[in-house]
């Protein structure tokens, strides 16, 4: 076994993996926008999910507030199963609202000129959106001619063009013309509401209400201004009351507390509820992802460990996470990652904890620091927009613009540093190892060259997609790559 070490080290984790008769890594995904498929697997219930859940027969706006980290995310998403497979399956219409990029740049980057207008108008984008990707074609056979032209002047008025088309090959019906503007938020969005509850299997079994999942302000270019861009919906409690629909919001905790500030939350006619974490729920899920991952042939950490290791991983792991359950899921798998790398040994131990919470809290600090940095812009500091074509980074706030256009949501910590480091030296070639070092903490990576490497290349591919703003050389527009030595940046 000694001499495994001298070969590749995700050969050697993936020989780790298979010992212990996992199928894959239990601890890859920790994210619940990229494992949303799989959450009904090993999503440890809480009793606020069905607080948030509600009834569909007596929908009611729901607020959900925690930490980053601490499973807004996953509950959205664990709403949204159960109305499109569990228990309100075909009763509720899921609508997922958090992309307020259109929002944004409609008052361009201006929070104070939001109103429940613009809102309204990208709701029912969404919930047009919605229509064509969750209800069955056969659904909508119950609405007569003038709803089936409703639906489709929704649709040409507020549709995107995927969901325009998509509709038009389900309704053959011409839209109707309507002046939107005439009627009010509330009238929009209650007629719409009540063309949905008219879609069903039979007359008698439709659509009961419509909840409206409004998630991640905090990953908007926004920061501290979240709660101004969500205040003219939440003002409009007459919007929040529709009947036959609910606004369900998952949101930081700083974002709710600010809203409490600025709106009058009231427990009497809404749901308001907190995320908190117990250590047994922590520990939850660890196991139920263990147990998944394995089939059940590994149910606790502590089977993955030494005597000696095992009486306390879990204690000292559940102590360094702060309640996080995604900062928890991370230290699991840093620590596998430190293990193999260090030993060839089969079991982790003592030694493998306690690097691994050394270096652990190095990166947290790290990516703290990160986080606040470059994004730490004054309310009233907008950005000059930048004209002409090609790319321009404002190096004091963290705003990139590609040909005039501003990037909106802004570039994560990590893609922002990588841009950073290539534009200070453009057009000059960085090499691979100075970038990996510029991003990453040198312990993340010193034992494997191959794995900083590897991260690299994922982190510029990431750019580049974010990059890509209707360029004809699509990804490779900017970041060039100058083979076996590094990338370089045109910024041209």
């Amino acid at each position: 076994m000694g001499s495994s070490k001298t070969l590749g080290f995700s050969y050697r984790f993936g020989r780790w993996l298979e010992r212990f008769r996992f199928e894959s890594d239990p601890f890859a995904l920790y994210e619940a926008e990229r494992e949303h498929e799989y959450l009904p697997l090993f999503f440890v219930d809480r009793p606020y999910l069905y607080d948030v859940l509600g009834s569909p027969l007596h929908p009611q706006t729901a607020f959900l507030m925690a930490g980053r980290g601490e499973g807004k995310t996953a509950t959205r998403h664990m709403v949204a199963y159960e109305c499109t497979h569990g228990k309100f399956r075909r009763q509720v219409l899921p609508v997922h609202y958090y992309d307020f990029g259109l929002l944004i740049e409609a008052v361009q980057g201006d929070v104070t000129r939001i109103t429940a207008r613009h809102h309204l108008r990208s709701v029912i984008r969404a919930i047009v959106k919605a229509l064509v990707d969750e209800v069955p074609a056969i659904y909508f056979d119950h609405l007569d001619e003038t709803g089936c032209r409703l639906m489709a002047g929704y649709a040409h008025a507020f549709g995107d063009p995927i969901a325009q088309l998509k509709l038009s090959q389900i309704i053959a019906a011409q839209p109707l013309q309507l002046d939107w503007d005439a009627l009010s938020p509330l009238e929009t969005l209650n007629t719409l509401s009540e063309l949905v509850l008219k879609l069903g299997q039979t007359p008698q079994n439709t659509y009961k209400s419509l909840y409206i999942l409004v998630d991640c302000v905090d990953e908007t270019s926004l920061g501290p201004q979240a709660a101004a861009l969500l205040q003219p919906l939440v003002s409009e409690r007459t919007v929040l009351e529709t009947p036959h629909v609910a606004f369900k919001f998952f949101l930081p905790a700083e974002v709710g507390e600010a809203l409490r500030g600025i709106v009058d939350l009231r427990p009497d006619r809404l749901c308001v509820r907190s995320i908190t974490w117990g250590r047994e729920a922590l520990r939850d899920v660890v196991q139920q992802r263990l147990a998944y991952y394995s089939r059940d042939a590994v149910m606790r950490l502590e089977d993955l460990c030494t005597s000696a290791a095992k009486g306390r991983v879990m204690d000292r792991l559940l102590d360094a996470c702060e309640g996080s359950p995604r900062t928890l899921l991370r230290l699991c798998q840093a620590l596998i990652i430190h293990h193999v790398r260090r030993t060839s040994d089969t079991l982790i131990d003592s030694v493998d904890v306690t690097e691994t919470l050394i270096d652990f809290r190095q990166q947290l600090e790290t990516e703290r620091q990160a986080s606040v940095a470059p994004f730490s812009t004054p309310a009233d500091a907008a950005p000059s927009m930048p004209l002409g074509t090609g790319l321009h980074v404002s190096l004091g706030d963290g705003h990139v613009w590609v040909d005039g256009q501003q990037l909106i949501p802004a570039l994560s910590p990590q893609e922002f540093k990588l841009l950073e480091t290539l534009y200070r030296h453009a057009p000059q070639i960085v090499e691979q190892d100075e970038l990996v070092e510029s991003i990453w903490p040198k312990s993340s990576w010193e034992a494997d060259k191959s794995y900083g490497e590897q991260n690299l290349r994922k982190l510029v591919s990431r750019l580049r997609r974010r990059l890509a703003v209707g360029s004809d050389d699509s990804e490779t527009r900017f970041v060039k790559n100058a083979r076996g030595r590094g990338y370089w940046l045109k910024v041209q």
